[in-house]
């Protein structure tokens, strides 16, 4: 289903897009089924990309629907680059994260380095590499999520695809709902989000910075989603861990009693 086809459905509260005037990628983690039947409560856990653009009827909207917990992932110069509109929630805005070697695919493209094969393996493998460079601050995030359980919470990055991607899957994970399902919430990025506007803005980078050449194919790993990047993520914790409960338990410190407590708060 594509945006416009829900769009009818956007201020019920059991849709799963929220559209915006100056929403990015805006949608709810609710309604997914856990492994025991329950559903994940909708207007808990909103993801989007970032909250620059945002109107003043957008802003009315969201407090509408009770957010009072904005968790922003981006760095401090993405952040000041495009700084968000004040909704009146708390916003914690000091996780500063990246995906592992992301930064390896800039400085590959700076030399002309790049073909399609390698842009998408330099992607997935940030994937593969981040799991205990993020903990700290999913640790952190997953506790507060926690603790916001009678509120809303909206949690963002810059499109909204890789690092609140991985955030979801996190929570999802905690709510023990399946790896497919997890996936496949990962994946709606491909219907709520413009890759070739981004691919756009990129290559505006690039001609700033005087890039003498680059192929537009070798952009789209970067600026799009894809299964691996998300199947390698939960493989990699599997791999390191035993199991994703182990990484949340031993690296996120957010033990089966978290667990049933997020449960209890966050499943119907």
């Amino acid at each position: 289903m594509n945006v416009k086809s829900e769009a009818s459905l956007t201020m019920t509260s059991n849709s799963r897009v929220i559209i915006l005037d100056g929403g990015i990628n805006f949608r709810d983690i609710g309604g997914y089924t856990s492994r025991d039947g329950r559903l994940v409560r909708w207007r808990k856990v909103l993801r989007s990309g970032h909250l620059s653009n945002l109107t003043d009827n957008d802003k009315i909207t969201l407090l509408n629907i009770g957010v009072n917990q904005v968790h922003d992932f981006r760095r401090e110069e993405e952040q000041n680059r495009q700084p968000s509109k004040e909704l009146g929630a708390k916003t914690i805005n000091d996780y500063h994260i990246s995906i592992g070697s992301m930064s390896k695919f800039w400085d590959a493209l700076s030399r002309g380095g790049l073909t399609s094969s390698s842009s998408h393996s330099l992607v997935v493998n940030g994937y593969k590499s981040c799991i205990d460079e993020v903990a700290p601050a999913y640790r952190r995030f997953m506790h507060l999520i926690l603790k916001n359980a009678e509120g809303v919470s909206l949690i963002h990055c810059a499109a909204g695809k890789d690092r609140t991607g991985l955030a979801a899957a996190l929570i999802l994970a905690a709510l023990d709902v399946p790896d497919e399902t997890i996936i496949d919430d990962y994946l709606l990025t491909k219907t709520y989000f413009d890759t070739d506007n981004l691919i756009n803005i990129v290559e505006g980078h690039l001609r700033t910075s005087e890039v003498s050449f680059w192929k537009r194919e070798w952009l789209e790993p970067y600026c799009s989603v894809h299964r691996d990047n998300i199947e390698t993520f939960l493989l990699a914790l599997k791999q390191n861990y035993g199991s994703l409960e182990n990484y949340l338990d031993k690296a996120l410190y957010f033990g089966e009693s978290h667990r049933r407590s997020l449960r209890k708060a966050f499943l119907n």
